[in-house]
């Protein structure tokens, strides 16, 4: 979605077949002194995935081409970095490290819908 008051926010949604499995909320707030990604993901009825609030993380490099956003307080995800490849494609590259069981990386190709 556009930027408006601050903040912007977008959606994604894992589905397989014709069964929605997952959706994520995402949004980007401006603070004063930061920019922070909160990260959600719900069950199609919209009761929350996680039993904890959502995950935050603070924008902490930039250019034209890239946005990388740390978590400070956990690992889940631990690092988010946004790639533009073009004007209406963008790559979101995802570092989970969980407090048990193996990290992992995964990478979502996000094309605009026009």
């Amino acid at each position: 979605m556009a930027p408006k008051a601050g903040a912007m926010e977008g959606l994604f949604r894992v589905a397989e077949g014709n069964k929605t499995l997952v959706l994520e909320f995402v949004s980007l707030v401006e603070r004063p002194d930061a920019i922070e990604l909160h990260i959600r993901h719900f069950t199609p009825s919209l009761e929350p995935w996680e039993t904890s609030s959502p995950a935050v993380l603070n924008l902490t490099a930039m250019d034209p081409k890239r946005s990388i956003f740390d978590n400070a307080a956990n690992g889940e995800p631990k690092r988010v970095i946004f790639r533009r490849l073009d004007a209406d494609t963008y790559v979101a590259h995802s570092e989970i490290v969980p407090e048990k069981g193996e990290p992992e990386v995964i990478e979502i190709i996000y094309h605009r819908q026009k």
